[in-house]
C-alpha cells in the first residue's frame, strides 16, 4: 500500500487542496493536470507509483540507512513521491534534509501540507530544474519525470543530477520504456480519455468522497488533461540508459513483477523501469 494512503485517511484533503490551488498558481498547461491528479488516485484509476511500491521504499530505505541525509525529489505531481521518503526515513528512525522541485507552485504546496502532517519541515523550489544550483545532495529521486524532456534537455537533466549529487550519491528514477512508440505522443487517445472520463465518473459516484469534486468538472478536468498531456516517449533501453552513461553514473536497471504493465496508456507495449545511478 502507498504510504500516504491509508485507507485514503489523508488523501481527500489533499484532493481539495490541490484543486483550489491549482485554480491560483497553475499555468493552463498544468492546471487540469494537477488538479485532477489526485482524484485519479482517489478514486483508484492510478496505480503507476503503488506498483512501484518496492523499488521506491527498498532503495530509498537502502540509501537512508546507508548515511544519506540530503534527498532531492525531482519533479513532483503531488506529494506522492515525498510520501516514499517520508516513510523511508520513519522506518529508519531519521530525519533527513528533503527539497522539493517542481515548475509549478500546486504541487509544491501539497508537499509542504503532507510534510506538516508528519511533523517534518521540507524545502520546495517552484522553476525549471534546469536552471537548480544547491548543496549537493545525497540521493535524488525521481518518478515518471525524463519523459517530461526531449533527449538533448533528457540529457542535461541527468548531467545535472550527476552535478548535483555528493560522490557515491545516488539517482533512484522509475521510467517507462515503449519499444515502438513514436518520440513523442499524446498520452491518450480520444477513445481512451472518454473511458478514463467514464471509469472516474463511475468511480466518484461510488465513492464517500464524491462531493470534493463536481462531476461535470471531474469530467472537464479529466479530458483535459488527457487532451493537453504529451509524453517523449523513452523507446529503447539503450535510450533510458544512454544520459547515465554519458554523464559518468554507474547504474542498474530492475525490471520486476510489481513494475509490470499496471498503467492504462494507449500504448500497450511498455515495461517499468526501476534506475539505480551512482555517482562514483
Amino acid at each position: 500500500m502507498i504510504p500516504d494512503a491509508p485507507g485514503l485517511a489523508e488523501l481527500p484533503g489533499t484532493c481539495a487542496l490541490a484543486l483550489r490551488n491549482a485554480a491560483h498558481h497553475c499555468s493552463d498547461e498544468c492546471r487540469s493536470y494537477h488538479a485532477v491528479w489526485g482524484f485519479l488516485r482517489l478514486f483508484g484509476d492510478l496505480p503507476a507509483v503503488a506498483s512501484d511500491h518496492d523499488f521506491l521504499l527498498s532503495s530509498l530505505r537502502s540509501a537512508l540507512a546507508g548515511g544519506a541525509r540530503r534527498v532531492l525529489v525531482s519533479g513532483s505531481a503531488d506529494h506522492g513521491i515525498l510520501a516514499y521518503v517520508i516513510a523511508a526515513a520513519e522506518a529508519e528512525g531519521l530525519r533527513p534534509e528533503i527539497t522539493v522541485v517542481d515548475m509549478c507552485e500546486t504541487p509544491l504546496l501539497t508537499c509542504a501540507d503532507y510534510a506538516a502532517q508528519h511533523g517534518m519541515r521540507i524545502e520546495t523550489w517552484a522553476g525549471n530544474i534546469l536552471e537548480l544550483r544547491a548543496d549537493p545532495f545525497d540521493v535524488i529521486v525521481a518518478h515518471n519525470f525524463l519523459n517530461f524532456f526531449a533527449p538533448d534537455l533528457r540529457a542535461r537533466l541527468v548531467a545535472l543530477w550527476f552535478d548535483l549529487l555528493t560522490p557515491g550519491g545516488q539517482v533512484f528514477s522509475v521510467s517507462t520504456v515503449k519499444a515502438g512508440a513514436r518520440p513523442v505522443w499524446r498520452r491518450s487517445e480520444p477513445a481512451d480519455a472518454e473511458a478514463l472520463a467514464q471509469r472516474m465518473e463511475a468511480a466518484r459516484a461510488a465513492s464517500p468522497y464524491r462531493d470534493l469534486v463536481d462531476a461535470a468538472q471531474l469530467r472537464q478536468l479529466v479530458l483535459d488533461y488527457t487532451t493537453r498531456r504529451a509524453s517523449n516517449n523513452i523507446t529503447s533501453m539503450d535510450e533510458l540508459r544512454a544520459p547515465f552513461l554519458a554523464a559518468g553514473f554507474d547504474l542498474s536497471l530492475r525490471e520486476a513483477a510489481e513494475m509490470a504493465d499496471k498503467t492504462r496508456t494507449s500504448f500497450r507495449q511498455k515495461v517499468r523501469i526501476g534506475l539505480a545511478a551512482v555517482r562514483p
